[in-house]
């Protein structure tokens, strides 16, 4: 039977299953958005067969009742289809829409959006190894998702030891923030001092790690401890280490081997005591091949690597991490909520920051609506509210096709429909756009679900 987890944490949940299997993998339903506002955070475990989803009344005997006027009373179904789960409409007023399309019925793939009256689904597949120690929501370090949870396992893990730690991500991500928790768990007594070394003057980067001596430079009128003493019995963070210049990696290699410091200007060296935390969005592996930076320095920084995964790789974190930058006083209508969960966000974190000033400003004191968020942003929404119109269904029609070709247009395509439109189109994402009569975008985000590249069809013959 289905039910619900108390908690959006999984860990409570692998407990119940831990003496069973190695792993625990479990397919659920979170509801992120619903003018329900007590469902909304919690999750509906997949079992058995699956779940009705329709609206609350005293004679509710759904699995997932929502209290969404919107909702019919039997509106969609969650069942089981092979080995994964399938979105059935349940012949509901108001459709069922997956991944932007309204469907009558749709196979669920891991982020699926679901979307039933004014409220939002994610669906989610997931597995918990046996051995790994998962952590809550705490601190400045937002987002309830699993992934992160890891992440949050991870700086628990290590936060006690002196051994450096790396942090890859894309930019945006937030690795600043995952380096000031390691350093607030650790409870070291020095600072926190972050170092963004793409931004280090050239001709002063050595002196301001470093330190140096009174009158060692022209400038150079009294002496200083430089950063890395500056983060003494604390943690340095090198922020974008990649960008550090090859005779300064040498210098950081000799502190962290040894813990020297030598200033510029002095015979004499101190030793640091600062725990060295370094990030960056670039691929050291391969600035090593090239020659770009130390493959010794590179070894003695990812003893212990932290993977921070991009926003769109969390769909779960999105409008919890979305609530928080507003203070906790964000309401958000369905069509908006939807379209953030529909949109990629490349520029992570960041770019949602900014895009949710932008539609405060445009709401004012009322709700966010689809028409105050950008229009890449709504654009899948508004594709599909346009989908229904004569002149659009035309122009879709007339989209060049296979003969006799037999993908339907009223849901999201699977693997291999893709597979077959990129061969016919030779890799064209705007005909294939046009096929279905949606916005390149949203074809992009297809290919990326289903591990597609249009580029490798574009010369397939």
């Amino acid at each position: 039977m289905a039910t619900f987890e108390d908690t959006f944490h999984l860990g409570q949940t692998r407990s119940i299953h831990a003496e069973l299997t190695p792993d625990l993998t479990v397919a659920r339903l979170l509801v992120a958005a619903s003018p329900d506002g007590a469902a909304v955070g919690r999750a509906l475990i997949l079992e058995g067969d699956g779940i009705t989803i329709g609206r609350k009344s005293s004679r509710s005997s759904t699995g997932l009742p929502l209290a969404d006027g919107a909702v019919s009373r039997a509106h969609a179904r969650v069942e089981r289809e092979g080995d994964g789960w399938a979105a059935v409409d349940d012949g509901s007023r108001n459709g069922t829409i997956v991944d932007g399309a309204r469907v009558a019925r749709a196979q669920l793939a891991h982020g699926s959006v679901v979307r039933v009256g004014e409220t939002v689904l994610l669906f989610q597949t997931l597995t918990v190894r046996r051995d790994e120690r998962l952590v809550p929501q705490s601190g400045a370090l937002l987002g309830p998702s699993l992934e992160m949870e890891r992440v949050r396992g991870q700086i628990a893990d290590v936060a006690e030891s002196f051994i450096p730690v790396l942090i890859l991500g894309a930019s945006g991500t937030g690795k600043e923030l995952v380096a000031s928790e390691l350093h607030r768990v650790s409870g070291r007594a020095g600072a926190f001092i972050p170092v963004n070394c793409g931004a280090l003057p050239r001709e002063l980067a050595e002196s301001e790690l470093f330190g140096h001596e009174a009158g060692a430079f022209t400038g150079a009128a009294k002496a200083s401890r430089g950063l890395v003493r500056a983060a003494d019995d604390g943690t340095l963070f090198l922020d974008e280490i990649g960008e550090l210049p090859l005779d300064l990696q040498a210098k950081l290699l000799r502190v962290l081997a040894t813990g020297e410091v030598r200033p510029v200007g002095s015979t004499k060296v101190s030793v640091s005591t600062a725990r060295v935390v370094a990030a960056t969005h670039r691929d050291l592996a391969g600035a090593v091949q090239a020659e770009t930076f130390r493959g010794d320095l590179l070894a003695r920084l990812n003893g212990w690597t932290i993977d921070l995964p991009s926003l769109c790789d969390r769909p779960s974190d999105v409008l919890g991490i979305a609530h928080a930058l507003a203070g906790g006083n964000l309401s958000l209508d369905g069509d908006a909520a939807e379209a953030l969960l529909l949109y990629d966000w490349p520029w992570n974190v960041r770019e949602l920051r900014q895009v949710l000033d932008a539609a405060q400003v445009r709401s004012g004191t009322d709700a966010i609506a689809l028409r105050h968020l950008p229009e890449h942003v709504r654009a899948p929404i508004e594709d599909r509210k346009r989908l229904s119109s004569p002149s659009l269904a035309a122009v879709s029609a007339a989209a060049p096709v296979p003969p006799t070709f037999s993908v339907p247009r009223d849901r999201p395509p699977s693997s291999d429909d893709l597979e077959r439109l990129l061969r016919w189109h030779k890799g064209n994402v705007s005909q294939i756009a046009a096929f279905f009569g949606k916005e390149r975008a949203q074809v992009y985000r297809w290919l990326r679900r289903h591990e597609l590249d249009a580029e490798a069809y574009r010369d397939d013959v």
